[in-house]
């Protein structure tokens, strides 16, 4: 099979497409012939060899697959042969306490693709069968890809950490990301009002075409003013921060009281100054979020077969110009996802 393939840290032009042997399943698995996958920034963070994940050389990157169940191995029922599948990207070892009780996307022994294991930038993957979800016929492979990480770590941000509650208001830090943007259709959708911020007009625009209720340049606008014009004085009751850096210090001084941020990533600083004076006297709460369970991501491809959620595609590269694709995506000029087609 061909894959895309790194065997030294650097910029795009590490990443080589090679021919690997063909994945071979094991007792319970699968291999998928993998259709499409999605970008993420942790690609760039792993390829560059600042991810603080241990894995072996050459690695393939790619959290996220759709594709075709190709062959299985014993004890599978050969009847799934031919089913369109998403691959869960967590690798999860099923007995642990975490996994027994419903939560395995903190298990213990977890791996993901393309940051332990080698993941989804190849023509086929081996996994085990129950960690492939069923595709609704109206969702095809780009859109499957798009919507398990962005989708998925935003629900369960959202909706399981936070607990997001009709007519809440919300700020959601760089809007035009992949899991802010999916975040902004699940926050409509549950009925909030959303705040947006970015550093260009165009996406604060796509925003607005998705449903943000209002726009912040922050290139060109006090955030902290702009919020407390917005909601008379009160704050927001929701942050949505996948940023970090200053974003996450500021956001204090926008929440309400009893307020939450929900945090799910810090690619803006990993690093922050916390007030924590403010904090506990506005009775605020920090709550940390990631990644999402297997129902989950049932959940939101349910809701994205219906046509609830629909995730917002970008651009499309064919699989041997992902140095391009990670270009884009390093430049965060992207609105919604990158996708790399496999075929």
């Amino acid at each position: 099979m061909r894959a895309l393939v790194f065997r030294e840290y650097g910029g795009p032009q590490v990443l080589k497409i090679e021919e690997l042997p063909d994945p071979i399943p094991g007792f319970g698995e699968v291999v998928v012939d993998l259709k499409a996958t999605a970008l993420n920034h942790v690609d760039i963070d792993v390829r560059e060899g600042v991810s603080r994940f241990d894995f072996a050389m050459p690695h393939t990157l790619g959290l996220e697959g759709a594709g075709i169940i190709s062959s299985v191995g014993d004890g599978v029922d050969p009847a799934r042969i031919g089913e369109r599948v998403a691959v869960s990207y967590i690798r999860t070892c099923g007995h642990c306490e975490w996994c027994q009780r419903g939560m395995e996307n903190i298990c213990v022994n977890r791996k993901l693709l393309g940051e332990h294991i080698p993941g989804t930038y190849a023509q086929k993957i081996s996994t085990p069968a129950d960690h492939c979800l069923t595709l609704p016929d109206t969702v095809d492979f780009g859109e499957a890809a798009a919507a398990l990480s962005a989708f998925g770590t935003a629900w369960h941000a959202l909706m399981i950490r936070a607990e997001l509650k009709l007519g809440e208001t919300v700020l959601i830090h760089s809007i035009g990301g992949g899991v802010a943007s999916a975040a902004l259709q699940i926050c409509k959708a549950a009925g909030a009002t959303v705040i947006g911020t970015a550093s260009r007009d165009d996406k604060l625009a796509q925003a607005t075409a998705d449903g943000a209720d209002h726009v912040i340049n922050y290139t060109t606008t006090n955030v902290r003013t702009a919020v407390d014009e917005i909601t008379g004085g009160r704050g927001v009751e929701l942050v949505f921060d996948g940023v970090g850096g200053t974003a996450f210090t500021e956001s204090m001084f926008m929440l309400r009281p009893y307020g939450r941020l929900v945090s799910i990533g810090a690619h803006a600083g990993e690093v922050v100054e916390f007030d924590i004076i403010e904090f506990f006297r506005r009775q605020i709460s920090y709550i940390s979020s990631h990644t999402q369970t297997r129902d989950e991501m049932r959940t939101v491809l349910d809701l994205v077969g219906k046509g609830v959620l629909r995730p917002r595609i970008n651009s499309r590269y064919p699989l041997d110009r992902a140095g391009e694709a990670h270009e884009e995506l390093a430049a965060r000029t992207a609105y919604g996802k990158i996708i790399l087609d496999i075929d």
